[in-house]
């Protein structure tokens, strides 16, 4: 029963991110599944990275994505260390990324080029 619950707020999640213009993936487990997606990177508005102070990459972390008027516009679970994102337009963003119950905020800006943003946690 968990495991539909879980399903479908996933669904319900996904269709409000597609509701918003925006849409992410991710993944970055294991040494191709990276190559792949940073190669990947060009194609997309934005690239996030999730890493700790010791190097190592980290996942399962929460993503949400405000734009500069404060209307939520994309929010999800990331289960690998990178996150592939793409939003409706150009502008202002900011992304608060949770790990481990620590909330980190960065602002970035959506242009031609593909903004790349990492999130460090000091290691525990």
């Amino acid at each position: 029963m968990k495991r539909i619950a879980i399903g479908l707020a996933w669904c319900a999640l996904a269709s409000a991110a597609s509701a918003a213009g925006a849409s992410f993936s991710c993944g970055g487990v294991g040494a191709g599944d990276q190559e792949r997606m940073k190669a990947q990177a060009a194609g997309h508005d934005m690239l996030v990275t999730f890493a700790s102070t010791t190097g190592a990459y980290v996942a399962d972390v929460d993503v949400r994505i405000t734009s500069g008027r404060g209307d939520v516009v994309l929010q999800g679970h990331c289960g690998g260390p990178l996150m592939l994102v793409d939003l409706s337009g150009k502008g202002s963003y900011d992304i608060a990324a949770t790990f481990a119950g620590k909330t980190q905020h960065k602002s970035v800006t959506v242009d031609a080029k593909p903004a790349r943003v990492t999130f460090v946690w000091a290691a525990s």
